[in-house]
């Protein structure tokens, strides 16, 4: 086995601890690290990304997705670790051959336009990628039916779009239409399509109602006896993390984006601006929850320049991830014994929202 592959198993490794990264993904890069090691050494070959993709490749036909994808992410950084001498936090391209699309010359400045407003309406990026690549898939399709202006979209055509969607899952296909039936909807109001042409796309199956998950009484009781008895910096830090989720209803990346200067000692009040919606909001914190941010930063978050109030406990101190908040619950409620067990912030939230009515 060559040592370049093994400085970068290691590499690895503490990269994910010092970034606090769960149980599940450690564990899941130390299996194909160590099936690797083991193929190599059968195999009497030394470690190259190619070697190590070739080796993915047959496997991927008896892996689940999720491994498939996991192990994928594993050998990515396993790759970067040993081209560097370190992990850079990027997002990596696993196709080479994937080309870019744009949209089609006619189409081009009319979808700017929407992705504008919708970007001043303070959409996030993630769903103006989303907004692009639904809008693209359907302007890609006007080209191949030689439609270069709007005006010539049919009811016929847009069924024809429809028939012909290579979407894995309804809810995906639905998502996409959505998004579609949106950017129709901008059309219209610039008088260039019908108002009625948005009605001609159509989801495959209705929208489903169904009963919020809370948490049970018993469940904030612990959560209630955890922030009483709590006393390590972990233990401090879950606890200000989910009794911010509990008594004010904070959403959980807005919990990883807070920062010290957000807090308001004297007004008891905390004020952010809301990743999800762009509004800025300012809430009156309970003395619970003042009592407790105040313990964890005074008792157990580093002292550091990092401007955001939950941090990782190790050096190099970074904002904490949202994984690492979901994990917050784990330590506060416990590991499921059941599936029928709810865990995470998201539940904790809705908790808040339920108690207020």
């Amino acid at each position: 086995m060559s040592q370049q592959y093994d400085r970068a198993v290691q590499t690895v490794l503490d990269f994910l601890v010092e970034q606090g990264f769960t149980q599940t993904p450690c564990a899941t890069f130390r299996q194909a690290s160590r099936e690797l090691n083991r193929y190599l050494q059968a195999e009497s070959l030394e470690y190259s990304p190619s070697v190590a993709q070739a080796w993915l490749e047959a496997l991927k036909p008896g892996l689940p997705k999720w491994k498939f994808v996991s192990f994928r992410r594993s050998l990515a950084l396993v790759d970067n670790a040993a081209r560097k001498g370190f992990v850079t936090n990027g997002v990596f391209s696993y196709d080479r051959r994937v080309v870019k699309r744009r949209a089609p010359e006619c189409f081009r400045r009319l979808l700017d336009a929407y992705l504008e407003r919708r970007r001043q309406s303070g959409n996030q990026p993630s769903t103006l990628h989303m907004d692009r690549n639904a809008c693209m898939r359907f302007l890609l399709f006007l080209q191949s039916q030689k439609i270069t202006d709007v005006a010539c979209i049919t009811p016929e055509i847009v069924k024809e779009y429809q028939a012909q969607g290579d979407h894995r899952t309804t809810e995906g296909k639905n998502a996409y239409i959505y998004r579609v039936r949106g950017f129709v909807r901008f059309l219209a109001t610039k008088k260039l399509v019908p108002e009625t042409l948005e009605l001609a796309f159509a989801t495959d199956k209705a929208s489903r109602v169904s009963i919020v998950t809370t948490l049970s009484k018993e469940q904030v009781n612990s959560i209630e006896a955890f922030a009483k008895r709590s006393c390590s910096p972990s233990e401090l830090r879950s606890a200000a993390i989910t009794m911010l989720a509990l008594r004010m209803g904070l959403r959980c990346v807005d919990i990883c984006n807070l920062c010290l200067s957000d807090i308001s000692w004297t007004s008891k009040t905390i004020s952010f601006v809301q990743q999800k919606t762009g509004e800025p909001l300012t809430l009156p914190f309970p003395v619970e929850v003042g009592n407790l941010l105040a313990g964890y930063i005074l008792e157990a978050r580093p002292k550091c320049d990092e401007p955001n109030v939950f941090i990782t406990l190790k050096h190099p101190y970074t904002r904490l991830k949202r994984a690492r908040c979901y994990s917050s619950s784990l330590s506060v409620l416990g590991r499921k014994t059941t599936p029928e067990d709810v865990r995470g912030l998201h539940v904790i939230r809705r908790t808040f929202a339920s108690n207020l009515l």
